[in-house]
């Protein structure tokens, strides 16, 4: 009988050892997810942080498993109120890893054409991979369409950003790269007010004076382009496309066209907890060639052209494209 009851005791101080280490897990990590919010985010002056570790550890008190404090964690990002902060499990993560082909996802199509003989245009459409093998394969096919079109010698060029939600800023800023008239064109103004600048050079993505992300070109960087530019943007355009918009913004031959962009203009970074999901959190704010800095949530990026907006889709895409052409040619 005793040594019934001292194995039963034993039993019972194992599961509760247990239960004990699992509670310290997950209050663990959801402090550690709290604490990259706190030291990280743009609105983190804004947050009654001990409120919200308050709050946020109360609500995973009662989880069994850290999948369980998934749902508390979006909760605590929503209170940083950015519009933009979100929670990526792991499995999405994966998704992301593993790129568009691996997940059977169709992979962004990049439109060029030569428009009435003179007028050269090329979509920049948006991309949601986190795979590299994707960001060299953007960046190079639309190396290659650009190069096609160089040799065209066309008038002037129409980049189309309508549509574009954003997704992966590195490989877009690369491809875009030829477009651009300077350095340090647009990037993020942080909570303390500091601003980093983005750049890309020679296959190398900097954030500030630090390179980043480094791509494989196999298609000639083309020329810089200097003949007019017309930039098209719609509600859709968002985040990092809105990024490129900004980049465009004040450029000397660039005129944006349409109406203003979706208003999501902050810079997200991830941070990688420990089962391997994200946090993906906004740190800064856009700010473009002057320093202005893009802070309001939904205002989005003025267009310097406005079209009137239609249904219509044919319609639209009319007055987009006769627009651009009218200052094209009152360009040269």
């Amino acid at each position: 009988m005793n040594t019934f009851l001292t194995t039963l005791t034993f039993t019972s101080i194992l599961l509760s050892s247990q239960a004990t280490a699992q509670k310290d897990s997950i209050r663990r990590y959801v402090t550690d997810a709290l604490d990259i919010m706190h030291h990280k985010s743009v609105n983190k002056a804004k947050v009654n942080w001990e409120e919200l570790y308050r709050v946020t550890l109360n609500n995973a008190s009662e989880s069994k498993t850290i999948k369980d404090t998934y749902p508390v964690l979006e909760k605590a990002l929503n209170s940083l109120d950015d519009a933009h902060s979100k929670f990526y499990p792991e499995e999405a993560v994966r998704a992301y890893t593993l790129g568009y082909e691996a997940t059977g996802q169709k992979f962004p199509v990049i439109e060029s054409k030569l428009l009435e003989n003179r007028y050269a245009y090329i979509s920049l459409p948006d991309i949601g991979s986190f795979n590299k093998d994707d960001w060299n394969l953007y960046i190079n096919t639309f190396y290659s369409k650009v190069n096609e079109l160089q040799k065209k010698d066309p008038k002037g060029w129409i980049v189309d950003l309508r549509d574009n939600y954003g997704g992966m800023l590195y490989p877009m800023y690369a491809a875009a790269a030829p477009f651009f008239d300077h350095k340090s064109i647009v990037g993020t103004k942080d909570a303390e007010g500091t601003v980093a600048y983005f750049n890309y050079k020679d296959g190398k993505f900097y954030e500030g004076a630090t390179a980043t992300q480094f791509f494989r070109l196999k298609e000639k960087q083309p020329k810089r382009i200097k003949t007019p530019v017309a930039v098209l943007i719609n509600k859709i355009t968002g985040s990092s496309a809105e990024f490129i918009t900004a980049a465009f913004a004040g450029q000397k031959n660039v005129k944006l066209i349409g109406v203003n962009t979706q208003g999501l203009t902050s810079g997200n970074q991830e941070y990688k907890l420990s089962d391997g999901s994200f946090l993906v959190l906004t740190t800064g704010n856009i700010v473009d060639r002057t320093g202005k800095e893009y802070a309001e949530i939904g205002k989005g990026i003025s267009p310097d052209i406005r079209i009137e907006k239609t249904d219509d889709k044919t319609k639209a895409n009319e007055t987009y494209l006769n627009k651009a052409f009218r200052y094209i040619d009152s360009s040269r």
